[in-house]
């Protein structure tokens, strides 16, 4: 996930990400020691010195829109009766920015408002580090059954690499990358992606035991 690259300062921009990847990890393996796993900063300290950097650029490589997994939203409706009931169902879903190294997204943050300009940029989509969704809505369940809404939220994801320039030595090296960093989050210029669904079923013996004594 993370390379060295060089002893000496450079400002030159790599060819492409590929090559990135390449002489980075060539130039690791070669000036490595044997404590370099040991002495090498995190991808959470790389990300959080964005800040502080001389440069800290985001370079896009993927985009992709798409449906998130489905999730219920709101509470569980059981009808006991022997007739269809209606049912108000109000739920409320926040769906928050994430990334695949486990760091936590926050607004204001260097490293993310660089890889937001950057990917709206490149793709003419806005991004949020949170979004939230409330909705209030009735739904019929039959009787013997429960009823409850399924949702699957409108996404959108982007990977690719930073590149960070230093002007004295970080952990031994004056330029470092972060290869294959992606992020997701809510999108808002997809919402054909998302849906809210009614879904039921019969309710099981247990259930009716806790919800119909």
């Amino acid at each position: 996930m993370r390379f060295a690259l060089r002893s000496t300062p450079s400002r030159r921009v790599a060819r492409s990400a590929g090559t990135v990847a390449a002489l980075a990890l060539g130039a690791s393996l070669m000036a490595a020691p044997q404590s370099y796993a040991d002495s090498s900063p995190t991808v959470a300290q790389l990300l959080q010195a964005c800040g502080t950097a001389d440069v800290c650029k985001f370079h896009p490589q993927s985009y992709t829109a798409y449906t998130g997994p489905a999730h219920q939203v709101g509470s569980t409706a059981f009808n006991c009766g022997h007739e269809t009931n209606q049912n108000t169902v109000n739920w409320s879903d926040t769906t928050s920015a994430t990334n695949t190294v486990g760091v936590t997204i926050t607004a204001g943050v260097k490293f993310w408002e660089v890889y937001e300009a950057s990917v709206e940029l490149s793709y003419s989509h806005s991004w949020t580090v949170s979004h939230t969704d409330s909705e209030t809505k009735t739904i019929n369940v039959r009787p013997g059954y429960k009823g409850w809404l399924q949702r699957g939220t409108a996404k959108q994801k982007a990977t690719g690499w930073y590149e960070l320039h230093f002007g004295k030595r970080y952990y031994g090296h004056y330029i470092w990358y972060i290869n294959n960093y992606q992020a997701a989050g809510w999108d808002g210029d997809h919402p054909q992606n998302g849906y809210v669904n009614f879904k039921d079923a019969q309710m099981t013996s247990g259930e009716r035991a806790a919800h119909c004594g």
